[in-house]
């Protein structure tokens, strides 16, 4: 025989917001700008420029990318959602189509990665903040449903 069963709450149980350690906010964006600037620093190389050009395009890119990326994870989380996914996109694709085009590849092949790269890491860093996005709870109605009877006259 059949049991009867108590309701399932379909509450979601609240995230555990921790704050984050204080120097990822400096950290994160000097890992990414060293691991770029290297990156970029060893595909130039590879293409046949010298040791010094090189290390200048690495150093540029590297500092370059390191201030947009302290600078947006700084600036942005006070914008939308919207806005905020564009600008990591164009980060992106930017870093990205300049690397393609600092290994040889044509302005259109480098500008077509950079875009599409972009338009992906728009479309996912859209999805990540609208995931993330902290929402006012849900209130019940405080209003008491009228209990007297409209008036027939």
């Amino acid at each position: 025989m059949n049991a009867l069963t108590a309701p399932v709450s379909h509450h979601r149980q609240p995230r555990l917001h921790l704050p984050p350690h204080p120097s990822a906010s400096w950290g994160v964006p000097v890992v990414l700008a060293v691991l770029y600037g290297g990156w970029v620093m060893f595909v130039a190389h590879n293409q046949g420029s010298t040791i010094p050009a090189s290390a200048v395009y690495g150093v540029v890119s590297a500092v370059v990318v390191g201030v947009l990326s302290y600078a947006f994870g700084r600036l942005t989380p006070g914008l939308m959602p919207e806005i905020r996914a564009i600008l990591y996109g164009a980060l992106l694709g930017c870093a990205m189509g300049f690397l393609h085009s600092v290994s040889g590849g044509s302005v259109y092949r480098s500008a077509g990665i950079g875009l599409g790269m972009g338009v992906a890491m728009a479309a996912v860093s859209f999805y990540v903040f609208h995931i993330r996005e902290e929402r006012p709870p849900e209130r019940p109605s405080t209003e008491r449903p009228s209990t007297e009877r409209p008036s027939t006259e």
